[in-house]
């Protein structure tokens, strides 16, 4: 996953100025951040990145109803007993759903011409929360989503990393199989709790 990958930083002018470049880049699986004033505003992801994250939000709220929150958990490594895995409060549940999403907005395109055109203030929207997809060679190419948005989903990485490493991939499984997944995992770390103590 991109988000993993080493930043790029270069300032909104040089951006615009390269903005089929750096588009070609961002597609080969570089991530850009746009920086004003030295400030990261906004990062540019391959739109096959954002989607796998969309999927991985859906999957994180199929275990949200199962009440499993990865998210709230300190280290992944508290996810290898999801028997014995406590839910969090209420207020910890409640600050995690009402969190924003930005990678999650509708989808809104624009042109490589009419981006660079407006980059100035495509990067502003952006910063603001709503994700803006660029359109190039006929295709959905580039995702800009907000720099905190961008944190939030390295952070969150750790997380799908662990699943993964755990036999699932949050960004292609489907929603029986998270089930099957926590229900064997529970029954598995569940009967080895019962023959310790027996």
């Amino acid at each position: 996953m991109t988000v993993n990958a080493v930043l790029t930083a270069m300032g909104t002018r040089d951006l615009r100025a390269n903005l089929r470049a750096v588009i070609e880049r961002v597609e080969r699986g570089e991530p850009i951040v746009c920086l004003k004033d030295g400030q990261p505003l906004a990062v540019m992801i391959a739109h096959e990145e954002a989607e796998r994250w969309r999927k991985v939000e859906d999957s994180l709220a199929t275990l949200h109803a199962l009440n499993v929150f990865p998210e709230a958990v300190n280290d992944p490594s508290e996810l290898a007993d999801l028997d014995a895995l406590l839910a969090p409060d209420y207020a910890t549940i409640r600050r995690l759903t009402s969190e924003p999403r930005a990678i999650l907005s509708p989808l809104r395109t624009v042109g490589a011409s009419e981006g660079r055109a407006a980059f100035a203030t495509l990067i502003e929207e952006v910063a603001q929360g709503r994700v803006r997809t660029i359109t190039a060679r006929g295709h959905l190419a580039v995702a800009i989503i907000p720099a905190s948005e961008y944190d939030r989903l390295r952070a969150l990485s750790r997380v799908v990393s662990w699943f993964r490493g755990a036999g699932l991939d949050l960004a292609t499984a489907t929603e029986q199989q998270i089930v099957d997944f926590v229900r064997t995992r529970r029954e598995q770390t569940g009967g080895a709790d019962q023959r310790a103590a027996g």
